[in-house]
């Protein structure tokens, strides 16, 4: 049993709290990599990627192979079933925050968003030092370790706390900033009613991985995302890049993106 975000009960389809149990079990695992991991060095293989990186990948890639999705993960890129790409893909960030982990700050997560035919329906965020977990069905609601979540009361900017990526070039008028280095996470603490929005300060800074997962988590939730140049937020390109911004009603919304365009 879950609940909707006006409180209503609501029951989680059957493939939806199967698909649920495989990200929670991949979490689980990720977790456990994590707390026992001894080598943060770098991978090698590319720019700002660690060696534990590729192992929380191999946590997250394999078993969501096993269960016949698609699969596009930040380290590994896509991985398809067939010679097309399926109606279910998976998109993984098997450790967002990995230099915060690689520090032992608590602000890393594992984020995985089930898109089918092209439209986000479930989806998990975990911070593997807390053990906090944010899950959402589309249209059934979000929770945060499996109580309902609910953005917080609707402020302006001047009354906000923020999220950041980047280094913002001047002061937009906010109460507070914070740049806390995983979007997984900055963005989930606006679905359950911490930081008022979340702007991304830099130019197509994120891959689809970083913030997909908690978006269809924060408009379960009854907030609201764009990307900052009015493109899809839902891409399927290893590739792409988009400028995220969040808040947890429309006003703050259209006020975040006005100071970001001044």
């Amino acid at each position: 049993m879950d609940t909707t975000n006006n409180g209503a009960a609501s029951v989680i389809p059957a493939a939806a709290q199967a698909t649920l149990d495989l990200f929670a079990s991949i979490c689980d695992r990720t977790a456990e990599v994590i707390g026992t991991n001894a080598n943060w060095g770098a991978s090698g293989l590319r720019e700002g990627q660690y060696a534990v990186d590729l192992d929380v990948d191999e946590v997250c890639v394999r078993p969501l192979l096993a269960a016949g999705f698609d699969v596009l993960s930040e380290e590994s890129g896509l991985q398809q079933q067939g010679a097309q790409l399926g109606a279910d893909v998976v998109v993984v960030d098997p450790l967002d925050g990995s230099t915060n982990a690689s520090l032992g700050l608590p602000w890393c997560a594992t984020a995985l968003c089930l898109v089918s035919d092209g439209v986000p329906t479930v989806a998990m965020v975990s911070n593997l030092a807390t053990g906090d977990r944010y899950t959402a069905v589309k249209s059934r609601g979000a929770n945060r370790n499996g109580r309902p979540i609910l953005v917080g009361p609707a402020s302006s900017l001047s009354g906000s706390i923020i999220a950041v990526n980047g280094l913002p070039s001047a002061h937009w008028g906010w109460q507070q900033f914070r740049a806390m280095g995983a979007a997984a996470l900055d963005i989930a603490a606006v679905a359950r009613g911490g930081f008022d929005g979340y702007v991304d300060t830099t130019t197509d800074s994120h891959g689809v991985w970083d913030y997909l997962a908690s978006v269809l988590i924060l408009e379960e939730a009854g907030g609201c995302a764009v990307d900052a140049l009015g493109r899809d937020l839902t891409v399927l390109d290893h590739e792409a890049r988009r400028t995220p911004v969040v808040a947890s009603n429309a006003a703050l919304l259209d006020e975040l993106i006005a100071a970001r365009d001044a």
